[in-house]
């Protein structure tokens, strides 16, 4: 084909777009190199070859076999943001063929096809709502917004424009998983977590396992399918006629009532879900966002989908992506409010219309999520609920956490303590930092071990190093606004002779000691709830050697700005979380006071038991008359033996070396259902229902009607029992409970007979 040093072409559409378009070129060599971006104008697109020509050995022009033009509805900022014709995806173009030539031997292209250019309109619709989470606050729940998260608003792409981009194979496999969902065993329905308030708060012991009672796959498949709404036999003789081309139409045409049947497949979502990122906004202190969207007009209203970010521990981070086929709002109603609930339970209670403290007061507010208020400070042995056997409180939690399960809490209840890594929360008064008021430092030491029987621990400063995260406003080349990220070191930092002292941060970053250069420089964290030191309570030292469990004395001291130690400080300086309400904060009692007088005081303490410790069990061979009942492995227990009916003994060992373990001990009968009065549950530190509490081991006699009971039959019956045994750790970081020192489930069989 001749070659060609300038290349006009006449845009004209086989349906005339409803309002004018703005139309960008994108010049690509045929091995997808960018030349050009010129705008339509006038209906006539122009490109200037020479560049490309100078590139060729000859320099007399480029062929038109060699190059490859798209057509795409675009803004400036759009067009000069393409580099690759992937990048050109999201816009929908239309690629014309350079084939044709007219009479003059022009090169021409063909009218832009309407099934084209009807994406190509461009709206505006206005997307707002609230995101909030279900807080526990004692026994009740409140629904909180949640202020400063990053959302996502996303559209979902209209599957009729790139249904034809989607693979054969992946288009051939499609009915095979309509209409044969074995896979729904491996992928079951995604559901909603269930409202908090829905659950019970008050369970005390974990959910009995009949492992007698087990669907077959064909009764789990059916149960799902009754979930899916029917596809109707012209749906399923469509998808059947293995035309590729019948089956994409098939879908696009029954895209909605398709969604849930995909829900079955995260696997196919990135075929199926094609989701373009259109704003990113900020929530405010109620929760709120609100922002316009452009989309494309064609079709129905824009499909929207959610995902939200928080920043966890200086890192953005999802907390909440739900499955796109079920979670998306088709064809949304711009300007209706959305209402995003998410669960995570790394978002804290962080709201507030008022957010700065005033003047300079210093308020300790919590470890993790569990407000200081609620930790016990006084010495007081207390029995648990149910149980006889007391243990002295001090250091202890009353608060509950995340993955409790069957461990249950109650206000004023002080029975857990503290383990894995501690973060302490802080809000400093808007007037800090100044001159007299400028560094603070966490320390602690020892004073009792394990078995509370006092020690004499050392003063150790804790030096975790410590930033602060904030966001700003910058114009980036094209002219817009947008977010950035940046931090400052908040220690530690050696002042004269002090070491181990962390800056007080002001209300903004913007403000001294820090003066941020950026636009509108933002904390994450607000200066009134703040991350100021964390610690792995497993490193905690005394003197060389690790401390390892027991109390602990935890201390925050204030220093100037010249790094001198204050004392002697108004007492109404120091703040605590009211005890009934975190949000209200009270004067700190002398009990967290160190050098308290009766209007000064030198520094902050609390006492923290700390426990690491890890849980034990074992679930024993039934015992026939005081012995082991089976010789072999084969789990049958004779009842009977010698013609008598025996003693039967169930045992089983739930441990903890100080005692801070919950248990939870069930026992089955094939499909009845658990065996009255042979389960138990409690703290490790005593006996319950019945089982006596020797050494660790729990044990309990019974008789072959009490266990057999409906399947007694006058002594001559059998049936096959399933023991299930949990112990957990109580221990908790002040946001989630240390599973990882849980002992392994167990679970053990036996059948009784004559």
């Amino acid at each position: 084909m001749e070659a060609i040093k300038k290349l006009s072409l006449a845009v004209n559409y086989e349906q005339p777009p409803e309002k004018e378009l703005s139309v960008f070129g994108f010049l690509f060599f045929c091995n997808g190199m960018l030349l050009q971006i010129q705008q339509v104008r006038n209906n006539v697109l122009e490109f200037d070859l020479s560049k490309a020509a100078a590139m060729r050995a000859g320099k007399n022009g480029v062929g038109a076999e060699e190059l490859r033009v798209f057509l795409a509805p675009a803004t400036g900022k759009e067009a000069q943001g393409i580099k690759s014709i992937a990048d050109l995806e999201t816009l929908q173009p239309y690629e014309a063929i350079l084939s044709n030539r007219n009479a003059e031997g022009q090169v021409s292209i063909l009218p832009v096809p309407a099934a084209i250019s009807r994406f190509w309109l461009v709206c505006r619709c206005r997307v707002t709502g609230k995101v909030s989470k279900w807080f526990r606050f004692g026994d009740q729940w409140e629904d909180r917004p949640v202020c400063r998260a990053r959302v996502h608003i996303c559209e979902i792409d209209p599957i009729i424009y790139w249904i034809h981009r989607i693979p054969d194979p992946v288009i051939a496999k499609i009915p095979e998983l309509l209409l044969h969902p074995e896979e729904v065993i491996r992928n079951p329905i995604p559901v909603p977590d269930p409202l908090p308030f829905l659950r019970s708060p008050r369970a005390t012991a974990a959910p009995q396992m009949d492992i007698f009672k087990t669907p077959s796959p064909e009764q789990l498949q059916l149960q799902v399918a009754e979930k899916l709404p029917d596809l109707g036999a012209d749906i399923r003789q469509r998808l059947l006629s293995g035309s590729l081309d019948q089956i994409r139409n098939t879908i696009v045409n029954n895209y909605e009532l398709l969604h849930p049947w995909f829900c079955l497949w995260p696997r196919w979502w990135p075929w199926l879900y094609r989701c373009t990122e259109r704003k990113v906004v900020y929530t405010d202190a109620n929760g709120r966002f609100d922002a316009s969207i452009l989309y494309r007009c064609f079709g129905d209203r824009p499909d929207v989908y959610i995902w939200v970010e928080y920043l966890v521990n200086g890192v953005w981070t999802t907390v909440y992506d739900p499955p796109r086929p079920c979670n998306t709002y088709w064809n949304y109603n711009c300007g209706t409010e959305l209402s995003i609930h998410i669960t995570d339970p790394r978002v804290p209670v962080d709201c507030c219309c008022n957010c700065p403290l005033p003047g300079d007061l210093v308020m300790i507010r919590s470890i993790g999520g569990t407000s200081v208020s609620h930790v016990n400070q006084q010495n007081g042995a207390q029995a648990p609920a149910g149980q006889s056997v007391p243990y002295n409180r001090i250091g202890l939690t009353d608060a509950a956490a995340i993955g409790d399960g069957f461990f249950s809490t109650s206000v004023g209840d002080y029975k857990r303590p503290f383990g894995g890594t501690f973060n302490f929360y802080m809000g400093f008064g808007q007037g800090l930092p100044r001159n007299d008021i400028y560094y603070y430092r966490w320390s602690y030491r020892k004073v009792n071990a394990a078995d509370l029987n006092p020690v004499s621990g050392s003063v150790e400063q804790i030096d975790t190093p410590e930033y602060k995260y904030y966001d700003f406003i910058f114009t980036d080349s094209n002219g817009d606004q947008q977010i950035g990220h940046d931090k400052v070191k908040l220690g530690p930092f050696t002042v004269g002779s002090e070491n181990n002292l962390y800056i007080i941060p002001p209300e903004r970053p913007g403000q001294a000691p820090f003066n941020a250069p950026q636009t509108d420089p933002q904390w994450y964290e607000r200066t009134h709830n703040t991350h100021t030191i964390g610690i792995d309570s497993a490193q905690l030292k005394n003197g060389a050697a690790l401390g390892g469990d027991g109390l602990y004395e935890f201390k925050l001291e204030l220093f100037n700005q010249s790094g001198v130690l204050l004392t002697n400080i108004a007492k109404a300086t120091f703040k605590v979380p009211e005890f009934d309400d975190a949000d209200t904060s009270v004067n700190a009692p002398d009990a967290l006071l160190a050098g308290a007088t009766a209007t000064t005081a030198d520094a902050f303490k609390m006492l923290v038991r700390v426990d690491n410790s890890a849980c034990n069990s074992a679930v024993f061979t039934v015992n026939v008359n005081g012995a082991p009942a089976a010789s072999d492995c084969c789990g049958f227990v004779k009842y009977q033996p010698g013609g008598l009916e025996a003693d039967l003994e169930l045992s089983f060992l739930a441990t903890h070396p100080n005692d801070f373990a919950v248990f939870s001990f069930g026992v089955s009968k094939g499909t009845c259902g658990a065996v009255a009065g042979a389960g138990a549950s409690g703290m490790v530190i005593d006996g319950a229902s019945g089982y006596v509490l020797t050494g660790g081991i729990y044990r309990k006699h019974f008789t072959p009607a009490q266990l057999l009971d409906s399947c007694y039959a006058g002594g001559n019956g059998k049936a096959a029992f399933a023991e299930t045994l949990s112990v957990i750790a109580m221990a908790t970081d002040g946001t989630y409970r240390q599973s990882g020192r849980d002992a392994p489930y167990r679970v053990a069989a036996f059948a009784l007979e004559p």
